[in-house]
């Protein structure tokens, strides 16, 4: 089995709506440990011989803001970095494109800074184009979908780390 964003997005929403406070899920390519009561969550991805293990705190904010605190193997309360992201959401099914025409440059590139309001990049449904917006100021920390692809309403099209 591949594990994929919408199963741990179906797992969460199953924990929430079941007031479950602890989960630890094993397989040979990975591990994931949810504990509530702690706010931590365990991932392991096994595609070497030797595990890697992570421990991401997570914080919900609200609709597309998560608080993203990561710490390394052995020591799951120690802190070392924290930032915030803003994910950029596709509204509507259609055809995604990072230049308003084929042979412009892209409305936004990696690592650029971006403004509220700002056009970032088109989504194309039934011959309409529509301009996506940044809804935070930042930098465009990652570009998930690649230009011509189709995209699914609600799926996730850039990470924002905020500024």
């Amino acid at each position: 089995m591949k594990f994929q964003i919408k199963d741990l997005k179906k797992i969460l929403y199953s924990i929430q709506s079941n007031d479950v406070d602890q989960m630890k899920i094993t397989s040979n390519e990975f591990e994931l440990i949810i504990n509530k009561t702690l706010g931590l969550t365990s991932t392991t991805n096994s595609t070497t011989t030797t595990k890697k293990r992570h421990y991401i705190n997570t914080h919900k904010t609200n609709d597309n803001h998560i608080i993203i605190q990561k710490n390394s193997d052995r020591n799951p309360t120690q802190n070392s970095e924290s930032e915030t992201y803003s994910t950029i959401v596709s509204p509507m099914v259609g055809t995604f494109y990072r230049s308003p025409a084929p042979n412009e440059p892209s409305f936004v590139e990696l690592y650029d800074l971006v403004e509220k309001k700002q056009t970032v990049c088109i989504i194309e449904a039934m011959k309409l184009m529509n301009e996506i917006e940044a809804e935070v100021h930042g930098e465009i920390a990652e570009i998930l979908v690649k230009d011509g692809d189709v995209v699914d309403c609600g799926q996730a099209l850039m990470k924002v780390k905020h500024y």
